[in-house]
């Protein structure tokens, strides 16, 4: 299985890159601010030393041109040169002009006339300069052109005698060495270099090309030796278009020189915390996570159901963590064992349950099976537990079943015994070298719970009944033995109660029809295979018909026609009864409606249809649905549904009574405690068993009972109806003890709704022969 962490090594590592790996991000941002601010500063420092540098700029600027214009306009004065002009002296012009370029320390000196001749040496400009100088304004001496590769400064002074007669004109070369001559004045390391507009539009010298439009403002500008501070100043030209501009730029890296110190101490300092922080942070990583190790470790071996506790070394966090795991894994181990045990035992014996019942009787099986050995199964359950519930309430029937499974474990002499549900209990019996063990326990079972039960306080009476399959003769596995016992369980309470049976193969025969009777029963349900026949119940005379039993028929499309008593108590166990009962009584209403006014139906209703809830609306909405008279609707019922107490049916019985539906007590004479129902409830009829009439006319004492329930409900003010008349001596006999009404093959086999309806249309009953 893989660990639900890593080894503690690992996990001290990753906790030592995760937290240095966290220092360090926060490190490597506190460096990038303190750069960004580094840079800021420096930034603001060049940009204010620029500025200032443009401001000397420009004073130095024009206090060149004020001196090289004063010492223009000294010679322009002078009488004798400008007699000299006046009169073409060019020697004594050009003298004067070498000695006014020597003491103004300019390269170019000359005498530009009004007539356009250039009088001193011009260099490169030639008598280009006489354009130059003629496209200058009047009031404007100082101006920058740019001339092929060359730019120069020209300067000039007016000669007046007295009106202007020519100019003199001092051109400086704006070269390297007059650049490198200007940053000298500077206080800061700056560069100077010239620009010139190109034909593009552009300021450039081949290496630095600037957009003109740069405001005054000072820039970042790249250069060929890295980023620069920058400020451009355009330079005046003869026509106010400048033809050149001044590039001042002081160097990124200059300006940061004197912030390296404080980088480079960042950056030790950085490294510094960097070893502190590993350091700490491995030292940190190893105090948790050797804890944290422990606690996957024992939580790896209590998710493979180990009990382990994690030792408590300190009173922090962590400590109070494996404290807290330590309390978590003995919860989890004892609820685990817990529900271990609730999964395989019952909640109120705690007896084992159907589950574990199933794998320990799988287990007897191998074993027998392996040792050629038998082992039997025994199930049985209590005879009328929930009589018991219902009379004593459930807190006494569970005790009851405590009580019983406590006497289970003290007769099983060490066999297991399970609860499989309710008031059902199962027992498996190994028999090895004990032939015989399971029928002397099942018989030691029913004798002892033949005898009322002392529990809480009160003796209760029950008993049970027990069904025995046996290993191998009854079945090869634990599935086949439990149902093949569950079956012998319920053929000892049909024979009965309170004995116990074996499994015959007969059962499981009888159990797969019944299961087959209950399939195709839902299916002619559905398919409205049921058909009701009408019995007639004739005068005393056997002439007139005074009305019809209702008797269910199912013709099965394949197997015929099916006997009632076949598929009536499968319809009684599953609770089919219920809607085929309520079927049969709006059918039968319904085709009594169509007879003539004093022609009655009788419906026979299962007990289990009795009791159900809602059974007087069934009966009222037939009625109401057929418009049949409620006194020509005769309900049979008997003395069985009187079985689990009188009180809620005698409440049904009278409100059929107040409906004005009769009722009948079939099978009068078959039970028990007949005389006392009589008392409990004025019975319309009585219906004198067919056991009786068969011998009326051969047997004495059958025809003596036979005319003492005739007396009796002639005293009671009832209605008698003698069933099964066969032949005309019962007849004769049953006529002359008095009996109302009598029913049988005599008169009439079942026939059908139309069949009926044409012997009502006679005048009298054929007689069967």
């Amino acid at each position: 299985m893989k660990p639900l962490l890593p080894s503690f090594r690992t996990l001290r590592t990753r906790m030592t890159v995760l937290y240095a790996g966290l220092f360090t991000i926060g490190l490597i941002a506190l460096s990038i601010f303190a750069q960004v601010m580094i840079e800021r500063s420096a930034r603001n420092s060049a940009t204010d030393e620029l500025a200032t540098s443009a401001s000397v700029y420009d004073r130095l600027w024009q206090e060149r041109e004020r001196s090289l214009a004063g010492a223009a306009d000294v010679v322009a004065r002078d009488f004798g040169f400008r007699s000299a002009v006046a009169s073409n002296d060019n020697g004594t012009i050009e003298s004067a002009l070498d000695s006014l370029r020597t003491r103004a320390g300019v390269p170019h000196a000359l005498l530009v006339t009004n007539e356009g001749a250039v009088i001193g040496d011009a260099g490169e400009m030639g008598s280009g300069v006489t354009g130059i100088v003629g496209g200058l304004h009047s009031d404007l001496r100082d101006a920058v052109v740019a001339i092929g590769n060359r730019v120069y400064r020209i300067v000039t002074a007016p000669i007046m005698a007295p009106n202007e007669i020519g100019r003199i004109v001092f051109a400086v070369p704006l070269d390297a060495s007059e650049m490198r001559g200007l940053e000298k004045l500077f206080a800061i390391p700056l560069t100077a270099e010239i620009l010139t507009r190109t034909r593009t539009g552009v300021w450039s010298n081949g290496q630095i090309t600037l957009p003109t439009d740069m405001g005054p403002a000072v820039t970042n500008i790249a250069t060929p030796a890295g980023p620069s501070f920058a400020i451009v100043r355009p330079l005046a030209a003869p026509n106010g278009d400048a033809q050149a501009a001044l590039l001042l730029r002081y160097p990124m890296a200059r300006a940061m020189q004197s912030y390296r110190s404080i980088q480079l101490g960042l950056v030790a300092a950085g490294l510094a915390w960097l070893v502190i922080i590993i350091i700490g942070t491995g030292r940190l990583a190893s105090g948790i996570a050797k804890p944290i190790a422990a606690l996957d470790d024992a939580a790896r071996r209590l998710e493979q159901g180990d009990r382990y506790e994690v030792p408590v070394e300190s009173d922090d966090e962590v400590g109070r963590l494996a404290l807290s795991f330590n309390r978590m894994s003995l919860g989890i181990k004892q609820r685990e064992q817990r529900i271990s045990h609730l999964a395989f035992h019952d909640g109120l014996t705690d007896l084992p349950n159907r589950v574990f019942f199933q794998q320990s009787l799988d287990q007897a099986v191998a074993r027998s099976r392996r040792l050629h050995e038998q082992v039997g199964v025994l199930c049985l359950d209590l005879d009328g537990f929930k009589s018991i519930n219902d009379t004593f309430g459930h807190p006494v029937g569970d005790a009851l079943l405590r009580h019983v499974a406590q006497l289970l474990l003290q007769i099983a002499d060490g066999a297991m015994v399970a609860r499989l549900g309710g008031d059902e209990f199962a027992i498996i019996v190994p028999e090895a070298g004990d032939l015989g063990r399971s029928r002397r326990l099942a018989q030691a079972i029913v004798d002892i719970f033949s005898e009322p039960l002392q529990v809480e306080d009160r003796m209760i009476a029950t008993g049970t009944s027990i069904g025995i399959s046996m290993y191998p003769a009854d079945g090869r596995d634990a599935t086949a033995l439990l149902k093949n016992a569950d079956l012998a369980l319920y053929r000892a309470k049909q024979e009965g109660r309170g004995k116990f049976r074996f499994f015959e193969q007969s059962l499981d025969e009888a159990a797969r029809k019944r299961r087959q009777i209950e399939t195709d029963l839902r299916v002619a349900i559905h398919n409205g295979q049921l058909q009701l026949a009408f019995q007639p119940i004739v005068a005393s005379d056997g002439e007139v018909i005074k009305g019809f039993e209702a008797l269910l028929r199912w013709p099965h499309p394949e197997r015929g026609m099916i006997p009632p008593v076949e598929f009536i108590p499968v319809a009684e166990e599953t609770g089919l009864i219920i809607q085929v009962g309520e079927w049969v009584m709006h059918e039968a209403c319904r085709v009594a409606a169509t007879w003539p006014e004093h022609v009655r139906v009788a419906v026979n209703v299962s007990p289990l249809q009795f009791r159900a809830q809602g059974f007087g609306s069934i009966v009222l909405q037939a009625l109401s649905a057929s418009g049949l008279a409620p006194n020509r609707l005769e309900i049979e019922i008997t003395e069985s549904v009187f079985l689990e107490g009188e009180m809620g049916v005698l409440q049904i019985l009278h409100m059929l009574r107040a409906l004005g539906v009769r009722v009948a007590l079939d099978d009068f004479g078959t039970g028990y405690s007949s005389l006392s129902y009589l008392r409990s409830f004025p019975f319309d009829k009585i219906k004198i068993d067919r056991s009786f009439v068969t011998n009326v006319a051969s047997d004495v004492s059958a025809a003596a009972i036979v005319k003492a329930i005739v007396d009796l409900a002639t005293a009671l003010s009832m209605e008698t109806t003698a069933e099964g008349v066969e032949d005309e001596s019962q007849h004769a006999q049953l006529q002359a003890q008095g009996c109302s009404t009598l029913q049988g093959y005599l008169f009439s086999r079942p026939i059908d709704a139309k069949a009926a309806a044409q012997l009502l249309a006679s005048t009298r009953i054929a007689r069967a022969a």
